[in-house]
């Protein structure tokens, strides 16, 4: 009975949270082969391409703090719906020009709307969903972007056979903007007046009393997705260094990503129903497991078992930070918490390659998976010494058995899941 109420729940959020998400991300997931074929077409070279293609993170990570405030204060479905057709339209522009420039400035606008999106979504989620619902809903959120990136490139280099490249582009477009009729019922109420816009503070102020929380949580997030993406820079280069083609090299990935995408559901079940540490401390130390595993490799064998631990641990990590942040975003200032630790976690994302590189250059690949693997102890370290078990304390979002206080939505009643 309990777990047909959390199914019943999880269904209600498919329309303002899983349809604009999946749309969004099945954009992002379209972009993944097209524009860098694109940029080729065009004769631009591999250093600008790679600054076009780099341009959406640092996007993201500039618009993470103003996405944040601005869910704060004008309201979820507002942030998200302009949020949507902003990257619809600078994704349908994209097949209209071969400019760097220009291309730099629509992929800037990408990232800005994807987080905008996100944070949004993760906000909603946050507010309407009970705490003990909150890690299934958490990883579905997740597993639905691990499947657009999935599916998304592989429709996307089918669309450029089939109707080139301008359409692509446009069809792209149309799938984010299409994410919007989700997000109708929420425009139709207008955006909560919390105490703290009411009382005037600012971004600032709402920070320095929630340091503490912010600290323990940003540098959780910096850890891990340093860890993450160290190894999926570590990974592939293991893979060239064996002498592996490229054919193989995708396969070696391809083994990581499928145990990843088949285990989203089991993670966000072990954190409902046994607490959030059950997932996160199993999935990290596989994760750095792994990499140890990486780092001995002599031989294509032990790199693909090197592969599918990553895997595994990554996919029991799905959505492990989506939860880790509702958990600890405090009642006054949810979606603000919610983009800093963002831009923490993205910072993340930057300094894990950065670190494969640097030590691969001064020491070998094999002391770089061993880097990497320590940053994912130091993360697993950190969430048992510091955050500690986040699923049964505080936070935001209604406690099991009470009802929903999304702003936008009607209340909704919650089951004991």
């Amino acid at each position: 009975m309990a777990e047909r109420g959390a199914l019943a729940t999880l269904r209600t959020e498919a329309r303002p949270v899983y349809l604009p998400w999946v749309c969004c991300t099945f954009t992002m997931g379209i972009l993944i082969p097209v524009l860098p074929f694109h940029l080729s077409n065009q004769g631009v070279g591999i250093a600008a391409t790679s600054l076009v293609l780099g341009a959406a993170g640092g996007g993201a990570i500039g618009g993470a703090v103003l996405a944040g405030a601005l869910t704060h204060r004008l309201g979820q479905g507002r942030v998200a719906v302009v949020s949507l057709l902003l990257m619809g339209a600078a994704v349908a522009s994209m097949g209209f020009t071969g400019s760097v420039g220009l291309l730099v400035g629509l992929q800037l606008l990408v990232g800005v709307a994807a987080i905008g999106v996100m944070l949004s979504r993760h906000t909603h989620l946050t507010s309407s969903v009970a705490i003990g619902l909150r890690g299934r809903a958490m990883a579905l959120m997740g597993g639905s972007m691990r499947f657009s990136f999935l599916v998304g490139p592989a429709v996307g280099g089918v669309l450029v056979d089939l109707v080139g490249f301008r359409s692509t582009f446009l069809v792209a477009g149309a799938a984010a903007a299409l994410g919007c009729l989700g997000m109708l019922p929420e425009l139709r109420t207008p955006p909560s007046t919390t105490t703290e816009v009411a009382r005037g503070s600012g971004l600032g102020a709402l920070m320095r009393r929630h340091r503490g929380a912010v600290a323990r949580c940003g540098t959780a997030g910096f850890l891990i997705m340093a860890a993450r993406e160290g190894r999926m820079v570590a990974l592939p280069l293991v893979g060239i260094s064996l002498g592996l083609s490229p054919s193989s090299v995708g396969g070696l990935v391809a083994v990581g990503t499928g145990a990843d995408l088949l285990l989203f559901p089991f993670a966000g079940w072990i954190m409902d129903r046994y607490g959030r540490l059950w997932a996160m401390v199993p999935a990290y130390s596989l994760l750095g497991l792994g990499l140890g595993l990486l780092a001995l490799a002599e031989g294509p064998g032990l790199a693909v078992i090197a592969g599918a631990v990553m895997g595994i641990g990554n996919g029991l990590s799905s959505g492990s930070l989506f939860t880790m942040g509702s958990d600890m975003a405090p009642d006054d200032a949810t979606a603000p918490f919610l983009g800093v630790i963002t831009v923490m976690s993205d910072a993340g994302r930057i300094a894990g390659p950065i670190l494969v590189g640097v030590v691969a250059q001064a020491a070998g690949l094999g002391w770089a998976s061993w880097a990497v693997a320590g940053v994912a102890a130091l993360a697993v370290l950190w969430l048992l010494a510091v955050v500690g078990e986040t699923g049964g304390r505080g936070g935001s979002g209604p406690p099991v058995g009470t009802t929903s206080v999304d702003a936008g939505e009607d209340a909704r009643p919650f089951e004991n899941p």
